[in-house]
């Protein structure tokens, strides 16, 4: 028996896809000295909410990657804090900065990234199933397996967005472990008598063609140290770093990238820790940053560059679309089942190139009804050889198991 199709098609001409969208910017959730509840009650969780806008509309809702760039509470546990994003919409999003303790939090700041590109995504993960780390001393480690679907991602950078320390210093530190095609593992972890009793943490993954990711950096001091985080005059203190890019990450519009991965504070002092960018050029540049009488022992953070690649065309996630150029160009034409008849739908252009969505081949032949040359494809074809088509049949690698070709 034939089976009924229902035939999706649009004929065009011009541009028939949406290019990348980034934006970058500062939020400051809260200040010192501002009156808000975070410093000023001790309730265990309090919130505060802030609207984030985007200067433009974007076409497509984007991801939302965080990076805490200060923080600033008072000694005493439990304390810590959290940061959260929520309803993104293509105009902005919420962005909360909450107290886990009693002791008063001063200040919140993060540095957001908003990224529709196909290219990068964002993952973001929290648990209190830390027994591990919330029991015993030594050094002690869990690990965390995150399913994404990015299944081109070669770079990871992790940031630190939250975690409740309960005992002795404020310790904790969070690493990219491992990144294959379907998932990422997160290791974190704490040491001498630290505990927590959970962490939370943002991972932006990307492709080699947009994202540079640095090593996991330490920047460590022994307790009896003369360095300027551990021994000084209350004021303030910086650490430069200076990282060199390579070649290819050197130039064009980009967006630098610094994360905390996590901290080692004495207990005793209130935590102060901060970074500001310095510079961008063929280096990546920025400063660890502590004030008045704070002493840090160790900062674990990470460096990333992000490209703004505003020429990379993006497709129909669920449809083929062929085109009668090189390179995506000229007039398409949009499949997302099938056309028994090209000419008939107006269309007698040669194919040159073409897209094929995730996990979908596309069949092409030059006769009508599954009859002549066969030509299929699983991935995208930025240029052929000129082939003029009659027949195009998409179909899904479930549909292939089940039939390989369904006639009308």
């Amino acid at each position: 028996m034939k089976l009924a199709v229902l035939i999706a098609i649009i004929v065009s001409i011009g541009l028939c896809y949406r290019t990348p969208q980034y934006e970058n910017m500062q939020a400051l959730i809260v200040q010192y000295a501002g009156g808000h509840i975070l410093e000023a009650q001790a309730g265990v969780p309090r919130q505060v909410v802030v609207d984030v806008k985007f200067k433009k509309t974007f076409e497509v809702a984007p991801q939302v990657f965080i990076s805490s760039q200060l923080l600033d509470w008072a000694a005493g546990l439990p304390q810590g804090y959290m940061e959260r994003v929520s309803d993104i919409t293509t105009t902005g999003f919420k962005l909360s900065g909450v107290a886990v303790g009693p002791s008063p939090v001063y200040s919140l700041f993060v540095i957001w990234y908003a990224i529709y590109d196909p290219r990068v995504q964002v993952v973001t993960f929290e648990s209190t199933d830390v027994k591990e780390l919330k029991t015993g001393q030594g050094e002690r480690k869990i690990s965390f397996t995150i399913e994404h679907s990015l299944k081109d991602a070669t770079n990871a950078i992790v940031g630190l967005i939250g975690c409740k320390h309960l005992l002795t210093n404020p310790i904790v530190e969070v690493k990219v472990e491992q990144l294959t095609p379907k998932s990422v593992t997160v290791s974190a972890r704490t040491y001498w008598q630290a505990q927590l009793e959970f962490v939370r943490f943002n991972v932006l993954l990307g492709t080699d063609q947009i994202l540079w990711a640095s090593p996991p950096y330490v920047f460590y001091n022994d307790p009896a140290s003369s360095h300027p985080f551990v021994k000084r005059a209350p004021s303030a203190a910086e650490v430069p770093y200076i990282i060199a890019l390579p070649k290819v990450w050197q130039s064009g519009p980009r967006f630098p990238i610094v994360t905390f991965r996590g901290y080692d504070v004495e207990r005793s002092r209130n935590m102060r820790l901060s970074f500001n960018f310095m510079g961008l050029d063929t280096n990546l540049k920025y400063n660890l940053i502590t004030w008045w009488d704070t002493q840090i022992y160790g900062v674990f953070h990470q460096a990333g560059v992000l490209v703004a690649d505003t020429t990379y065309k993006i497709f129909d996630p669920n449809c083929a679309e062929l085109f009668s150029e090189c390179n995506f160009n000229g007039d398409s034409i949009t499949v997302c089942d099938r056309i028994p008849d090209l000419p008939a739908y107006g269309w007698s252009k040669p194919i040159k190139s073409l897209t094929v969505p995730l996990s979908r081949r596309i069949y092409l032949f030059n006769k009508e009804k599954y009859e002549g040359q066969r030509t299929s494809f699983v991935t995208n074809q930025q240029c052929m050889e000129s082939i003029t088509f009659t027949f195009v049949q998409l179909q899904s690698f479930e549909e292939e198991q089940n039939h390989i070709l369904t006639s009308q």
